[in-house]
């Protein structure tokens, strides 16, 4: 019985050898890939210190709310204090000025295309006009050739008015929007051009009464129409133009509302202002007093005082005045057509007379 104990003994305890010896060779859980704690910690301390790849920066969108490096001026806050002498004035609804003067005004631009034929058109005519700036138009490299088009327009003698920044519908804006679209378009102005801003014309027509009270905070006048002429939808040149000029001949003047981003207006621009200088000739040949062209500033009242007209705006008018008949003068004579002439009637068939009577002539009895 000894003996077989001792024998048992002998086994188990090779077994644990063998067991022992198996344990010390198998590889260690770190080598096995399985990850321990303190593993885990150096790779997590390795890889904070590991510098980070930087993303590229993203290219900033041009929204029109911020003036880039691109766009030339200086940035100062001069674009709170208004143009004293078109702004601050009542609201202009085209109704304000004597009779036989009008203003033309168009809105949206700058276009390279064609706000050029629009100041072209001005120019051979000698007429005022004002434009409403959309003034994302004029900011960042796209705004190059925009912005020496608005020092165009400031050089010929034209006003410049704020259309907000992006054309948005302002008619339930309140203070973000405000911000951006109205304080937005004069700080880009002011600081594009170095003039101040004293009109404002809100996108559609449409102004909240929070929208009405920064207006007026501002100091702008608030530049509405009577002469819609809706040439954003017309698809006629030669319709538009006739439309126009009885337009304003029926109003007697006003202020004209027209888009100098418009093709078929810039098509036609010249044609409305050679037709109105056409029936000023005729109202001057028959003794009627022709529709002057003016500035806006003909326009501006305060209550029922009206704003004086500065020197030079005056003078401008009375070129135009003076120099009317001599372009009259000018022009190709109107050939009158011809009057429709009615044929005249075919003498009356004489009597007939008896056989041989008066006529010289034997009669022949035909046979029977």
């Amino acid at each position: 019985m000894v003996e077989y104990l001792r024998m048992f003994a002998r086994k188990v305890f090779v077994i644990s050898a063998a067991l022992a010896a198996a344990v010390s060779a198998a590889p260690s859980p770190t080598h096995a890939g399985t990850t321990t704690k303190a593993t885990t910690k150096a790779k997590s301390t390795a890889a904070a210190d590991k510098p980070k790849a930087q993303s590229k920066p993203a290219k900033p969108k041009n929204d029109g709310y911020t003036v880039d490096a691109n766009t030339p001026g200086t940035d100062s806050d001069e674009w709170r204090t208004a143009d004293t002498v078109v702004g601050g004035a009542d609201r202009i609804e085209g109704n304000e000025a004597d009779k036989n003067l009008v203003a033309f005004t168009f809105d949206d631009g700058p276009d390279k295309n064609t706000t050029p034929l629009v100041l072209d058109a001005l120019d051979r005519y000698n007429i005022p006009a004002a434009f409403f700036i959309v003034t994302q138009r004029i900011v960042g490299k796209h705004g190059e050739i925009p912005r020496q088009l608005l020092e165009r327009e400031y050089k010929a003698g034209h006003l410049i008015g704020s259309h907000s920044v992006t054309h948005k519908h302002l008619g339930k804006a309140s203070g973000v929007l405000l911000d951006k679209e109205v304080d937005g378009s004069l700080r880009t102005l002011v600081r594009i051009t170095g003039r101040h801003v004293g009109l404002f014309r809100p996108p559609f027509g449409a102004l909240s009464k929070e929208g009405k009270t920064r207006v007026s905070q501002r100091g702008l006048t608030n530049t509405l129409w009577s002469i819609d002429t809706l040439d954003w939808q017309a698809k006629s040149g030669e319709k538009l133009r006739a439309k126009v000029g009885k337009m304003i001949l029926a109003d007697k003047g006003g202020v004209v509302l027209m888009h100098d981003v418009k093709k078929i207006t810039a098509d036609v621009v010249a044609g409305i202002f050679d037709d109105l200088e056409a029936d000023n000739c005729a109202k001057l040949a028959a003794g009627q007093p022709p529709i002057i062209p003016v500035s806006l500033h003909y326009f501006l009242k305060r209550g029922k005082e009206a704003r004086p007209i500065p020197a030079e705006v005056a003078a401008r008018t009375e070129a135009y005045r003076r120099e009317l008949p001599n372009r009259c003068a000018k022009r190709p004579a109107i050939v009158a057509k011809p009057a429709t002439t009615t044929p005249a009637p075919a003498p009356a068939r004489p009597a007939t007379a008896a056989p041989g009577v008066g006529t010289g002539v034997i009669p022949v009895t035909p046979p029977r």
